[in-house]
């Protein structure tokens, strides 16, 4: 019986020791456990970036599973950690001693402390060093692009909507950060241990009804003709994301661990011509007559999370996006020359999202055309609708998950065709041949220039 008892008596104590090992269950201030160094390398092949064009901030975001730690960072494309001034001084600093280190201190702060912008954060001096100090055991952790970098150039204008000049004439332009996309929950998961690392999400920045004109055309006068649906902005460049989705970590070594890195976002492209035709009395729009052109997608899924890529579309949003790209050409019938303009509009969103009915004329899948055109002394704006649901459902855009309302994106890329023209003749557009399938002919309203 003696030798029995001794025996489980053993057993126990190895138990409990390979606990504080590998999970690190004993008193963390007397015995921390803490791995000597970890880096990290990124790789940018898999998303066909070279390092000169990589993401110039990124965070870094590591999770123990077992006696939770929060830990994040901010990053540079070579993979070294931002750490601030006073904490990388302490010699002594390790994770799991009380510091700012432990809980990610440094996660929510920019380097870029003498920024004229009041509205980013004035933060303490710091430095990239190449690795940092982590508790021993099981990992979770990720690295994905900080979306307010780069900086984007936005033109100073004044209350009316008028761009500002300098002295020679030339646009005044201020630098700002990038808010088309928004960071939720970083600063929570940072702080509570109790929030999951899923609940860390970045969602499509919310524009009210009220300001599309102002934020998203150009303050032309715009007309809600998909209503119900609210508005976001449209991303603008592919966001990035590569997951390790379990890392043991021994006290005590060395790591270096490579983070491949997928796109978090679809780009979607949409293509549709539009036909200027003559009318009898000879009135024809031209190339220069059409001011700008607007496409309006609605279905965009608002919110995903960053470790699971699992997108939330409880409720769907819609977003504008000017057409840039359009090839020109004509053809002559008769004495009638029809001028072709072939348009591409590129979106760049978490996710796209269509109807289940593919001959509505309002909801998600629902794709709006705006032309503003000149005529006379003043802007007219001509509309067409054109529901895309069956080839989003066709193309497997996303997928169900099994869950009420999620999704998960299945591409990266996707590409939409209209195939019946947006044919306009004189003045005044055409309905398409296929009905709602192809073009829906709605008013149109004039701008005064």
């Amino acid at each position: 019986m003696m030798k029995t008892t001794t025996i489980y008596k053993i057993i126990f104590t190895s138990l409990l020791l390979f606990g504080c090992t590998k999970v690190d269950l004993c008193d963390e201030s007397t015995h921390p456990h803490v791995v000597e160094g970890f880096s990290v390398t990124y790789n940018w092949d898999a998303v066909g970036l070279s390092a000169a064009d990589a993401p110039e901030k990124l965070y870094f975001v590591a999770t123990r599973i077992l006696n939770t730690r929060h830990m994040v960072y901010q990053t540079n494309k070579d993979g070294q950690f931002w750490v601030e001034k006073s904490e990388a001084e302490e010699p002594d600093n390790t994770p799991d001693s009380g510091d700012s280190e432990t809980s990610g201190g440094n996660s929510g702060n920019r380097e870029n402390s003498d920024t004229e912008n009041p509205d980013e954060p004035t933060v303490p001096e710091g430095e990239y060093q190449p690795d940092i100090k982590l508790p021993g055991g099981e990992y979770f952790m990720m690295a994905f692009t900080d979306p307010e970098y780069p900086k984007v150039k936005v033109k100073r204008k004044d209350d009316k909507g008028n761009i500002l000049k300098d002295e020679n004439g030339e646009d005044i332009e201020d630098e700002m950060l990038d808010k088309r996309v928004e960071l939720i929950n970083l600063n929570e998961f940072k702080a509570d241990e109790a929030i999951p690392v899923k609940q860390v999400k970045m969602c499509h920045q919310i524009v009210e009804q009220k300001d599309v004109s102002k934020e998203l055309v150009n303050n032309w006068k715009w007309a809600d003709l998909n209503p119900g649906i609210g508005y976001v902005r449209d991303a603008g460049r592919k966001l990035l994301v590569a997951r390790r989705d379990y890392l043991e970590l021994d006290a005590g070594k060395n790591y270096t661990q490579p983070f491949d890195f997928v796109s978090l976002t679809q780009h979607i492209d949409i293509h549709f011509t539009i036909q200027l035709v003559a009318d009898e009395k000879g009135n024809q729009l031209t190339k220069e007559d059409i001011r700008n052109i607007y496409v309006e997608m609605a279905g965009v899924a608002p919110e995903v999370s960053l470790s699971t890529g699992l997108l939330n579309i409880a409720e769907l949003k819609r977003t504008i996006v000017e057409v840039t790209d359009s090839q020109l050409s004509e053809s002559t019938e008769g004495e009638k020359t029809t001028v072709t303009l072939s348009c591409k509009a590129s979106l760049e969103v978490f996710g796209l999202v269509g109807n289940t009915d593919s001959y509505t004329i309002a909801g998600p899948g629902v794709c709006c055309i705006v032309i503003y055109a000149k005529t006379g002394t003043d802007t007219r704006a001509i509309h067409a609708k054109s529901n895309l649901s069956r080839q989003i459902k066709e193309q497997e855009i996303t997928v169900e998950t099994g869950q009420v309302n999620e999704r998960k994106k299945s591409k990266d890329q996707a590409m939409l065709k209209i195939e019946t023209p947006f044919r306009i003749v004189g003045l005044n557009p055409e309905m398409g041949s296929d009905g709602v399938c192809g073009w829906e002919v709605v008013g149109d309203i004039h701008v005064e220039i």
